[in-house]
């Protein structure tokens, strides 16, 4: 499938006529009753484009050519909606924290922003296929819903990257250690052995035994030695640690399954051209204008 990774003017967006529906069978009965079914939890946009007074210039470099490089009605490109174009609100900043992510596969996960409850099965959400090169954060909460921030960069490999063209994350492989102590401290100390962890990585905690205040918090590496990492977990009160028979005391990297990715980004919208180019009036033309008597519409594209 044709796409275009380059966003359509904005000059565009302002005076367009948008229209979000959704995919609704509706059947009724002789009876007067009303059934109703949403085949999917995705909205969908539809927009008008507005072409009077533009220049002939501005027409063919912002319009035919993105038209024809993507074949009509043959191929998408990215458009800004001016009204909701971040995870953050409509237009915040966005944060690492601003919305969960959905579980594609083991370690890859789907840009989403959600319109209704967060997480449940029936809210309504946009899958975020085009976010935008260089806003993307992510974080994770753990068992506790305690977020925690990834940050991706500094390391090789990178803890985790997004592919701006689909709006997946993916992980890096997972690093699993056996801890056969934990510390009573401000910043826990785990011992786990020989390890390849540096300061700025993340883990999630599982305890069996002793300290299980701990078991299900992420932490974020302060520092290092050959064996052990200290975290920023306030384990001072907890309950210390014992090292049970077999040992399943453990970290993980990546996320585990009672933990949530979390996203924050800036976001275009995937659409294609629902209609022709036509309309092209020369009736009014002079030394550089044309004058378009009609609108041209687009259609958001719910996969890519």
């Amino acid at each position: 499938m044709a796409f275009l990774e380059e966003r359509i003017s904005e000059q565009f967006s302002f005076g367009a006529s948008a229209a979000e529906g959704f995919d609704v069978d509706l059947v009724g009965t002789y009876a007067g009753n009303e059934y109703r079914n949403l085949r999917h939890p995705y909205p969908r946009l539809m927009l008008d484009l507005p072409f009077d007074g533009r220049t002939e210039t501005f027409l063919y470099d912002g319009l035919v050519d993105i038209y024809r490089r993507s074949g009509g009605r043959f191929g998408g490109f990215r458009w800004k909606n001016p009204s909701d174009y971040s995870t953050s609100g409509r237009s915040g900043t966005p944060t690492y924290n601003d919305q969960a992510c959905t579980l594609v596969s083991a370690g890859v996960y789907q840009l989403t922003k959600w319109y209704g409850t967060e997480g449940a099965a029936s809210a309504t959400r946009r899958r975020l296929l085009k976010p935008v090169s260089g806003s993307v954060l992510v974080g994770i909460r753990d068992d506790y819903d305690n977020p925690v921030q990834i940050t991706a960069t500094g390391v090789s490999p990178e803890r985790w990257t997004v592919d701006t063209t689909t709006g997946k994350i993916t992980f890096a492989a997972n690093k699993n250690y056996a801890v056969t102590n934990i510390t009573q401290a401000s910043n826990a100390v785990f011992t786990i052995g020989a390890h390849t962890l540096v300061a700025g990585d993340s883990v999630h905690a599982t305890v069996a035994s002793g300290m299980t205040e701990i078991n299900g918090l992420r932490g974020t590496v302060q520092s290092v030695t050959p064996t052990t990492i200290t975290t920023d977990i306030d384990s001072s009160a907890f309950t210390a640690f014992s090292l049970a028979s077999p040992n399943t005391a453990e970290i993980n990297t990546r996320p585990q399954a009672n933990e949530t990715v979390t996203c924050g980004c800036y976001f275009d919208i995937p659409v294609r051209f629902e209609t022709d180019l036509s309309g092209l009036s020369y009736d009014t033309k002079n030394t550089d204008d044309v004058v378009m008597g009609l609108s041209i519409r687009l259609i958001e594209l719910l996969n890519v």
